[in-house]
């Protein structure tokens, strides 16, 4: 049976919610049925579409106000609509202690770690590092290394090239999570929650690359632990 995934929704003009067609096309693509989400206000609501879902989505996504780890703003965030993360945040904090099968792609990474109490660096050119981050072609700019025996080197090999569109990346992670990836400045560009059937950010945007070697087969692992949920 074809498992339902929540997407979640950036915001339009207005504030309205309103998805991107790359996550809807990789979900297809993996046999999944995906459902773009609504914007939520409280942990209710964010408890009752988990009842609902097999799994989830965190997409791509603006930044968020670094005052949730405790750190002034940078001038150079561009902070996500407000219903959004509010949005975000709750169902990111449901999903890890339901341990709801889940990914988080680039900004989704990012939320999940901040909501499992991590932090982010705010800006990357600040690091020094050199390598280029935001490509906003979305083809395949530099490697990434995964750590042997994690479950993204099971899916996609040891070794493989990423697109990479974001300004931000994950600093501290959060208690639990383990990271099973990094891009050659040493930036973290996955990980995963190792005691969950399937919890696991990407810094970049496997629903882009669809055509390039197995990136597909992330989604079809996530609506595998999905279709074990449901059952």
């Amino acid at each position: 049976m074809q498992p339902f995934i929540g997407v979640t929704c950036t915001a339009d003009d207005e504030g309205r919610p309103s998805v991107r067609d790359p996550y809807i096309r990789a979900l297809f693509a993996a046999g999944a049925l995906p459902v773009p989400l609504p914007f939520i206000t409280t942990e209710g609501e964010a408890d009752a579409l988990l009842d609902r879902l097999d799994g989830l989505v965190f997409t791509g996504s603006d930044d968020l106000d670094a005052g949730l780890w405790q750190e002034p703003l940078h001038p150079q965030a561009v902070l996500m609509h407000p219903a959004r993360a509010a949005t975000e945040l709750l169902l990111a904090r449901a999903t890890l202690r339901r341990r709801t099968p889940a990914l988080g792609i680039c900004g989704g990474m990012q939320t999940l770690n901040v909501a499992g109490g991590g932090s982010l660096h705010q800006h990357i050119p600040d690091l020094g590092h050199g390598l280029e981050h935001k490509d906003p072609t979305f083809t395949v700019r530099h490697p990434v290394t995964a750590r042997a025996g994690s479950r993204i080197a099971a899916l996609l090999g040891e070794s493989f090239g990423v697109n990479t569109e974001h300004h931000q990346a994950v600093h501290r992670l959060a208690d639990g999570f383990l990271p099973t990836a990094h891009s050659p400045d040493g930036l973290v560009e996955a990980w995963e929650l190792p005691d969950a059937p399937f919890l696991m950010g990407v810094q970049w945007h496997p629903e882009r690359m669809l055509t390039e070697g197995r990136q597909v087969g992330i989604f079809h692992a996530l609506a595998a632990a999905a279709v074990v949920r449901r059952h």
